[in-house]
């Protein structure tokens, strides 16, 4: 039953570590950051993008409108030249 409890801790851990499954392939939030433009508080395919009244969240990457969800643009990123999924 150990590992059950070491499952559980490592299943929990991951979860809050990917902004408690708010992103992923719905082009969604994965939470807060502080740089636009920045990798490096966003997990692997997110990027910190400011978005208009919601402050600044990490957000999918995109190359094309393909990449998003029908709900959402591929839109630049104020001071890059990379795109991300945006409301």
């Amino acid at each position: 039953m150990r590992w059950v409890s070491v499952l559980s801790a490592l299943i929990l851990a991951v979860t809050i570590g990917c902004g408690g499954g708010d992103g992923g392939s719905s082009g969604g939030s994965s939470g807060g950051c502080s740089t636009p433009g920045s990798t490096s508080q966003c997990s692997t395919g997110t990027i910190c993008t400011n978005i208009s009244g919601d402050g600044n969240q990490c957000r999918q990457l995109c190359t094309s409108q393909a990449d998003c969800p029908a709900n959402q643009n591929c839109n630049g990123i104020a001071n890059t030249t990379l795109k991300s999924c945006q409301p």
